[in-house]
């Protein structure tokens, strides 16, 4: 069975983002990991990439209006909040929130969540709207409840 850090390397690697990224969150049951590349990928190819390292991951890709979703980001709030008191509840809006403010800052914002065998993974990628260097990553890999 694959770590937390080995499925985040996997991403980051993929991202051409391992250089200089780190942990936001790091305990026994949640990994959350952000870097950048130096680089900039096509972004009408996001969709593409972030299909393509779940198929690397073996993932199976959940739905963005899945309700499955709710429950996977309370699950990762749930873990977060074993080492970050200060967090507030974590919502599926709160992602939809998040990617409008960063497109209101001229980016340009794209994630998918996976399922795994043990854990559930939510990559999200952005990127000026211009295609200027860098591209942002940041993965997220939460044990699963089941």
């Amino acid at each position: 069975m694959k770590k937390t850090y080995e499925i985040a390397g996997q991403v980051m690697g993929f991202f051409d983002s391992f250089k200089g990224s780190r942990p936001a969150i790091n305990n026994e049951s949640i990994l959350i990991v952000r870097g950048r590349s130096r680089k900039a990928i096509p972004l009408d190819s996001f969709e593409d990439k972030l299909t393509e390292i779940g198929e690397i991951l073996e993932g199976t890709e959940i739905e963005a209006t899945s309700d499955k979703i709710d429950d996977i980001l309370k699950v990762g709030d749930k873990h977060i909040q074993r080492s970050e008191k200060t967090t507030s509840d974590v919502d599926q809006k709160g992602f939809a929130r998040m990617k409008k403010e960063l497109e209101s800052m001229g980016l340009v914002v794209a994630y998918k969540v996976f399922e795994l065998p043990s854990f559930d993974v939510v990559i999200a990628i952005w990127e000026d709207k211009n295609e200027i260097p860098p591209l942002y990553v940041e993965v997220t890999v939460s044990e699963r409840e089941d």
